[in-house]
Formats: C-alpha cells, structure tokens, sequence
C-alpha cells in the first residue's frame, strides 16, 4: 500500500483515529459516533461545486494518450505493453476495475488497437465499460490468463521483443507472463506511463486547480469550527464533511494538533485542541480522478514567537522553490533551493528539522512520478506538476508544514492556489 493510501484510509477510519493509537474496534466506534453527530454549523454556508467543475476527460483524450504510448514504444523498442487495474489503466482507458488474483488486463501493441483480458464470468461486465472500443478476450477459471496473453501476443507476431509490464502489477503477473512468453524479455513500462502521465495536459490541469479550490474552501469553513477541547477526530470529520457538502465526498484529513505536528505523520495517542497549540491539517480530494494535496498549519488563539519565525521561513523556502522551479532545472535542484533556506536560518544541515523531500508528483496518484527529492537529476518539463511542502519539526515542540501544487509552466512554475501568509486561521 502507498504511504498517501494508507494516511487516506487512516484518516477517514474516524477521522484519523487509526493514526492516533485506537484500537481498530474504538475506532469503528468512534466512527459511528462521529457520523451520527450533525454536521457542524459553520459549514453551512458551503453549496455544491459539481456545476462548477471542468469537464471530465475525453475518449478523444484517452485516443491521444494511447497514441503517444505507442509512439514511446516504437522509440524505446517495445513490442507491447500490459496494464494491470488501477490508475494507469483509467489514464489510457477510462475502464474502473479493482485488482484481484483474476487477472483482468489491458494490453496495447506497438501498433493497431488494445485488447482487454477478462475472467469469463466478467465478459459482461467488462463489455459494459469497454463500449465496444476494444476486443474483449476471456480465459475460463480452469485455464492460464497468461497464456491467453501470450497467445494475443503471438496473434500481432510479438513472440520476441520487449513487453513492458505495468510497474505497479504484482509479481505473479509479471512472474507467470514470463513462464507463458518466454521468448520474451520482460521489463518494466514505467518509461513508457511516466512519460505519458509525468506531463499534464491543459485539461488535466484546469481538473487539478478546481480540485485544490475546493480543499481550500473547505478548509477555509473548517478552520472555523476550531474551538478548545475539540478532537484532532472532529476536526478531520469536519474536513471530510466539507469535501461531502462541496459535492466531492471522500478524500483524507490528517488532522494534528500541537506536539503532534512535530511529527509529519503524528503520533500514536489521542489530542484535544488547546489555546495557541498549532493545528497541521493535511488533505484532499478528489475530481474526476485527479487528486488534491494541500497542508495548512494554522494557532489557534496567539502564535508564539517561535512559531511565528519557524513560519516565515518555511513561507520564504516555499517561495523560493516556486521561483526557481521552471523547464530545464533539476528536481533535485529544487529541493535544494528549499533546504538551502531552512539551513541557512539555523534548522539545518540536510534533514535535521526539514525531514522529508520537498514534494511529490501528483495527479491521478496523491504521490506518483517524479519527486522533488536531492540528488534527482530529472528535468522539469512544462505540464509536470509536484506538491511544494517544505517543513520544520521540533520534537516536543511543534512543526509546520505548508504545502501547494505548482505546476511547470513554459516560463518557469505557477501555484494552483494562493498560499498561505499567516499562521491565522481566519487568514488561510
């Protein structure tokens, strides 16, 4: 499981109780406690945003994505490639499907249209989504799925070659291909899915920006509802709640309070909200696929001077990373221009307060390639785009973490929201 699946899946288990230390049975109850609680009155006054939203994409879109993947194939000497449910199957495809020990696949030859690899017993189904764009081929549940994509692969004359497997399928998939095809060398298609998916289009972005709108007008109504004695819980239910009343239900809330953002991840034990504690929270959403990453550390009540220098310098460090970033410069270069300023006001060397990399590509996937990380040699490209979170953390103290999406543009980078100014609730 990915590290942003599993704070996902933690924090909307009550809230982020699983985060906290509860036992899985406190936490269910916690959960029902919670959802039976009405939704707090400061969220009120948020509407739906669905009429709002772009427009999904497009087959015409998924046609043109398909068609760079196999441009990307004929450059890199690949024959085929097969991709397992998940984000890179509704990236070229649109089709929704969970993973199981059926394997159920899109494969995409170097040239000519993709097969889908169905369970018999799913034919159905799988026709539903696949609206007649491809063939559709069953395997039994006697029989090998693997032969029958070693028997597609022979149908186009790619018994040898080069097949790449998507970099996210489990071993057995890549394992028994290799057993029914073994003439063919297997190797990983992340070149072929990060080259497609690293660069955004105009319409993926325009989907991107509207999601973190919608995170930060949530959190904007959610910082009203701080009062002293709250859960780190409620809080993150209130997020949640707003996502729902916005029209995007779903998405993640880690919420910490105090000591507890000294920790990116937070610690193992329950936190009620105190005055001039520092309150991190950390979330997204979800719009037609694509995802929102936006972190805002806020005091509740008056900032202490630490806090309100710890502040200014993850803002200049955040700043700075923004202005630097642009087309030709490297990931790891950007991190650096970020670290550079934490170390220079005192908090350094390397990861000694700033702990982690300055951020994550994003898209489809809350973290997905490229990274922001030191010593990355990748090169910004316009229409890529990463989280921007530097952060400061003092065990037993507090930490701050600010974080926004910016996108590479032709010129240099862009934010997809204003960022924040002050540690003030009411300022976000």
């Amino acid at each position: 499981m990915r590290r942003r699946e599993f704070v996902q899946r933690g924090a909307t288990l009550a809230g982020g109780a699983a985060l906290l230390g509860f036992s899985p049975t406190t936490a269910d109850a916690g959960q029902a406690h919670e959802q039976q609680r009405e939704t707090a009155p400061e969220l009120a006054p948020l509407q739906s945003r669905l009429a709002d939203a772009p427009a999904p994409i497009s087959e015409s879109e998924r046609v043109q994505r398909r068609d760079k993947a196999q441009r990307l194939m004929k450059e890199l000497g690949y024959s085929a490639m097969l991709i397992e449910p998940g984000p890179n199957m509704m990236y070229f495809t649109g089709i929704d499907w969970s993973r199981s020990e059926r394997l159920f696949a899109f494969i995409l030859p170097q040239t000519g249209k993709g097969i889908v690899i169905s369970p018999g017993f799913e034919e159905g189904r799988a026709a539903n989504q696949v609206d007649g764009r491809f063939d559709i081929r069953v395997w039994q549940e006697h029989e090998s799925p693997e032969a029958l994509v070693a028997g597609v692969l022979k149908d186009w004359g790619a018994t040898t070659g080069k097949l790449g497997v998507d970099g996210s399928a489990r071993t057995f998939v890549f394992n028994e291909m290799a057993h029914a095809a073994p003439a063919m060398q297997m190797a990983t298609a992340e070149a072929i899915t990060n080259a497609c998916r690293g660069i955004k289009s105009a319409h993926e972005i325009e989907i991107m920006r509207f999601a973190n709108q919608i995170t930060l007008e949530t959190y904007r109504a959610a910082f009203k509802t701080l009062r002293a004695g709250m859960t780190q819980a409620e809080l993150a239910k209130n997020v949640l709640d707003g996502f729902s009343k916005l029209g995007f239900p779903g998405g993640f809330a880690l919420v910490l309070f105090g000591e507890s953002s000294a920790y990116p991840h937070g610690l193992p034990k329950p936190r009620t909200l105190e005055a001039n504690q520092v309150v991190l929270i950390d979330g997204g959403t979800s719009v037609h696929g694509y995802q929102s990453d936006m972190t805002r550390t806020v005091v509740f009540g008056q900032p202490a001077p630490e806090a309100q220098k710890v502040f200014g310098i993850v803002h200049e460090a955040q700043r700075q990373a923004v202005a630097f970033a642009g087309p030709g410069k490297k990931c790891g270069e950007v991190d650096g221009v970020a670290r550079k300023v934490v170390a220079d006001a005192g908090y350094g060397p390397a990861y000694r307060t700033f702990t982690h990399r300055l951020g994550h590509g994003i898209g489809m996937e809350g973290h997905e390639w490229p990274y922001l990380v030191q010593g990355s040699q990748i090169v910004l490209q316009p229409g890529m785009t990463f989280s921007d979170e530097p952060g400061i953390y003092q065990y037993g103290k507090f930490g701050i973490r600010l974080e926004d999406i910016l996108a590479i543009t032709e010129n240099g980078a862009e934010m997809m929201t204003p960022t924040q100014t002050s540690l003030s609730p009411m300022l976000v």
